[in-house]
């Protein structure tokens, strides 16, 4: 009985060890399983993936912000370049229509000059002309707005008034007769009736008005 006991005390040891060796060798090979898929492989597949995902999204939407910016700055940039354009295009077009009509305007000057010189060159020596229009015919008196009006037969205002009445009638003082010369109701107006020496008896009624600085100038005229 004593051998037996002792023989299967050992045996029972024996195979309680090997268990144990077992257990400890599967325990090792998972640990060095872990640990090599650690070193040797990172981040499992699922992870890797995942994070290749995210970072593939996150560079497609920068790409997009950025494609997005980049549009609406070209969009900004043409707004600009066409509100620039529409700017300078209406500032060409005001300095166009006011060189327009500084040319319309200068140009009716130009005309308005033709005509009166074309009516005053129509006006043959010794021609009357009843229809006007008349010009003053300057003055060498002094020039201010404290005018008197002289009657004086040979004064400088009479004489004057007599170059007025000439561009009416066609006909110089010296071929003159003055019927009468004086007031016309008003202390810067004259009316004088005169003829042409040694042709009839046609006479003329001309008015007269003085202009401040310019002289006397035929306002009406008439003949009978």
């Amino acid at each position: 009985m004593g051998v037996r006991s002792r023989y299967g005390d050992r045996h029972s040891k024996r195979k309680q060890n090997i268990v144990l060796n077992s257990l400890i060798g599967i325990v090792l090979a998972v640990i060095l399983v872990l640990v090599a898929n650690i070193f040797f492989f990172g981040d499992s597949p699922e992870q890797t993936v995942s994070q290749d995902q995210q970072t593939a999204q996150s560079d497609t939407n920068e790409e997009s912000n950025s494609s997005e910016d980049a549009v609406t700055s070209d969009e900004a940039d043409s707004e600009d370049s066409e509100s620039n354009n529409s700017k300078s295009a209406d500032q060409d077009s005001t300095d166009e229509e006011s060189a327009e009509e500084d040319k319309t305007k200068e140009e009716n000057k130009d005309k308005e000059k033709e005509d009166k010189e074309d009516e005053q060159a129509e006006q043959k020596p010794g021609e009357p002309n009843l229809e006007g229009p008349w010009e003053p015919v300057g003055t060498s008196q002094s020039k201010s707005e404290n005018h008197a009006s002289s009657y004086d037969k040979g004064s400088v205002d009479w004489n004057e008034k007599l170059r007025a009445v000439e561009s009416v009638t066609g006909f110089p003082p010296e071929d003159m007769v003055v019927h009468w010369l004086g007031g016309n109701g008003g202390p810067q107006k004259s009316k004088a009736t005169v003829s042409q020496k040694g042709v009839n008896d046609t006479k003329y009624y001309v008015e007269l008005e003085w202009v401040d600085e310019k002289g006397w100038k035929a306002v009406s005229a008439t003949k009978k």
